[in-house]
């Protein structure tokens, strides 16, 4: 029978995914009622946006590490389990970043400037400024679309091209409604001007408008060291996605329940990793901790079964939800670190108790290995030698 606090664990956890998924699907009804009912904005739209930016990033960010993304792992660099590759070539991030700092200063300009004081031509600037980057939200969706899971990732865009479209309907619409009730000064107004005045026109001028800006990023990015096709390469240099034009080497498998295997899959400058080795089925890397520690907890089964059998249920208790919370190199080579002590110990111990410890440390996750330890006891007990 579960506990109280197992019970309330599970209550708690239920209340939280409900959240988390039910926040994205309000907020994104609330989006699309403002784009079809743009009166509303001035009521729902100012707290539906911000809502939609703050827990849009904080989401997808929880979501992406909980789907094992790693966000800064080029398509070359060797992965474990289920982790996967950027779906970003990161080398490009500087061109992506103007185009939404760009895009961020025109949507400020379409928000606050008053349309009596402001020239036409600058809310014509400031919509050419969104196109380059829901372009961006746009392929961004479809580098998502690869798996069903990873689909989530393209709500938070979906939901900004949404959110523009409004701040482009509103600004059109409240124009031609202040066009009708402008008079006119005497002054002869040209062609150009009328049709810039016409603010229906003016999602076709900033399409035009878009592809020099375009233009002068690229070339300002150029001139900054970028390579002049890293705009299309941001989303080809990658592996595993839709749009990927690379093919990742095969993920190694580790055993995420146990603190010693995980933590032989950080940086190789740390970790020491020594060979390949088996464990349940899997190809597994192996490092000199890694075998130590197995070595150890072998011991303690030979020497003491009720003393290992009390350690195992406090470590699967304790030791499984830690491990598996372990998902980047960096927190591998952290824990290679702190158990550094322990295996100081373990190497203790079974120099202490192994007549030849180096043979038993060796042959840790070799196929067959656990067949030659049974050999190596029985020729040894048959000696009546310690083993």
């Amino acid at each position: 029978m579960d506990s109280f606090a197992d019970v309330l664990y599970r209550i708690i956890a239920m209340i939280v995914l409900f959240h988390v998924f039910s926040m994205p699907v309000c907020l994104t009804g609330m989006n699309i009622f403002c784009l079809i009912k743009p009166r509303f904005v001035r009521v729902m739209g100012t707290i539906s946006w911000s809502c939609t930016v703050f827990f849009g990033v904080l989401l997808s960010m929880l979501y992406a590490s909980f789907i094992a993304i790693s966000p800064f792992a080029e398509w070359s660099e060797q992965l474990y389990n289920n982790q996967k590759h950027q779906p970003f070539w990161t080398d490009a991030l500087g061109i992506y970043i103007a185009i939404a700092a760009l895009a961020v200063a025109g949507f400020i300009v379409l928000a606050i400037m008053p349309l009596k004081k402001t020239p036409p031509l600058l809310f014509v600037l400031a919509m050419a400024a969104q196109y380059p980057f829901m372009a961006a939200c746009l392929v961004w969706c479809v580098q998502m679309s690869s798996s069903l899971s990873s689909l989530l990732l393209a709500v938070l865009p979906a939901n900004l091209i949404i959110i523009i479209l409004t701040m482009f309907r509103l600004k059109i619409t409240a124009w031609q409604e202040q066009a009708e009730n402008r008079q006119s000064d005497g002054k002869v107004i040209d062609r150009f001007d009328r049709l810039l005045n016409n603010s229906k026109m003016w999602p076709l001028f900033a399409i035009i408008l878009a592809l020099p800006l375009l233009g002068v990023i690229l070339g300002i990015s150029v001139l900054l060291g970028q390579s002049p096709d890293a705009i299309i390469k941001a989303w080809t240099e990658t592996a595993e996605w839709r749009l990927s034009g690379k093919t990742a080497p095969p993920n190694l498998y580790y055993d995420e329940h146990y603190l010693c295997t995980v933590a032989a899959g950080g940086h190789e400058k740390i970790v020491k990793p020594l060979r390949m080795g088996e464990r349940h089925g899997h190809r597994v890397v192996v490092n000199r901790q890694l075998e130590i520690a197995n070595a150890f907890e072998q011991i303690l089964e030979e020497r003491t079964p009720h003393l290992h059998r009390f350690i195992r249920h406090i470590y699967d208790k304790y030791g499984f939800p830690i491990a598996r919370c372990i998902r980047t190199k960096s927190a591998c080579d952290i824990v290679y670190v702190i158990m550094k002590p322990l295996e100081w110990f373990f190497l203790f111990v079974i120099y202490l108790t192994d007549a030849r410890p180096e043979d038993r440390i060796a042959v840790q996750y070799m196929p067959g290995y656990r067949d030659f330890l049974k050999e190596y006891r029985e020729d040894h007990a048959s000696n009546g030698s310690p083993v």
